[in-house]
C-alpha cells in the first residue's frame, strides 16, 4: 500500500515529470492549540444542547452527574485562562444561544473603544479570547 506522499510524489512524477522532496511539517504550537480548544467547545456545546433536550423533551435532569465533569473541565480552563477570557468562554457555551434577536456579535470593551465582533463560532470565540489577553 503507497503511503499519501508516495501518492502525491507520482502525481507530480507523472503530470509535471519532475522529482519532489516531501516532508510532513508539524503545526505549530499556536495552531495546534487553536484546533484543540475549538473541538472542545464544540464538543461543550454539544453536551449542553443534549442536557437542555433531556431534561425539556424527556423530563430527565442530568445535572447532578454533569456539574463534576464540568467543574474538572472548567478547572482546567482557569489554568490557561485568565478571568476575562473565562467570562467570554461561559457565556458563550452557558449564556448566548443563536436566536433571531441575537446576530452572532458581542461588544468588546478594551477601556478606550467598544468594538463589535463576531462570537458565533468556536473559532470566533478563539479570536476573541485571544485578543482580551
Amino acid at each position: 500500500m503507497k503511503s499519501l506522499k508516495d501518492n502525491i510524489r507520482s502525481v507530480l512524477k507523472s503530470k509535471l515529470n519532475v522529482s519532489y522532496r516531501i516532508s510532513e511539517k508539524e503545526p505549530d504550537q499556536e495552531t495546534m492549540n487553536k484546533q484543540i480548544f475549538i473541538k472542545i467547545i464544540e464538543q461543550l456545546k454539544k453536551i449542553e444542547d443534549r442536557s437542555d433536550f433531556l431534561v425539556e423533551e424527556i423530563g430527565m435532569d442530568m445535572a447532578a452527574y454533569e456539574d463534576q465533569f464540568f467543574e474538572v473541565i472548567e478547572n482546567l480552563f482557569k489554568l490557561a485562562f485568565n478571568k476575562s477570557q473565562l467570562g467570554l468562554i461561559q457565556m458563550y457555551l452557558y449564556q448566548l444561544a443563536p436566536d433571531k434577536e441575537w446576530d452572532g456579535t458581542i461588544v468588546l470593551n478594551d477601556g478606550k473603544e467598544e468594538k463589535i465582533v463576531q462570537f458565533k463560532t468556536a473559532t470566533d470565540v478563539w479570536e476573541v479570547i485571544n485578543k482580551v489577553k
